[in-house]
């Protein structure tokens, strides 16, 4: 009995550990990010439009659990576009990232997503891109939160 309690109780702690490293992935074929159930419907329908951009080469795309990346091909006014088209989903939070390593040489752009920050999305800017004029980029505008009323 002294041998099998320590030996159930290792058992059951693999199985509990082993659970946890499963995760869900795959690649992608067409653009596409994972949202909560009670996400906005307007919302995701305008960043999924703006991920569709026509001026640009969708190459592909991955996720695993609620973290998604897609990878893109354009030239520098398909970039501005693009970004443009994602700002003007409501609430959205763009940041841009410039990448020079480990950035596969057909791709231009990244972008990032996590469902458990759905507003939030990443455009990682490849430098060593050949098709990007980075005197010609334009980061798309902003808005911070509205001011405080005064007294």
């Amino acid at each position: 009995m002294k041998t099998r309690l320590p030996l159930f109780a290792s058992l059951l702690l693999t199985l509990a550990l082993a659970t946890n490293a499963f995760a869900l992935a795959g690649n992608l074929d067409t653009p596409g990010l994972a949202f909560p159930k009670d996400f906005p419907e307007t919302v995701r329908t305008s960043m999924t439009d703006a991920l569709t951009h026509t001026n640009c080469t969708f190459l592909g795309g991955r996720f695993v659990n609620s973290y998604t990346s897609l990878n893109y091909r354009g030239e520098t006014v398909a970039l501005n576009l693009f970004m443009e088209g994602l700002v003007k989903s409501p609430g959205t939070i763009l940041s841009v990232r410039f990448q020079t390593a480990s950035v596969p040489s057909d791709r231009d752009w990244m972008v990032t997503h996590d469902a458990d920050a759905p507003h939030k999305l990443t455009v990682h800017i490849n430098l060593k891109s050949f098709r990007i004029n980075l005197e010609k980029l334009v980061i798309p505008e902003s808005k911070g939160p509205a001011l405080p009323e005064s007294k």
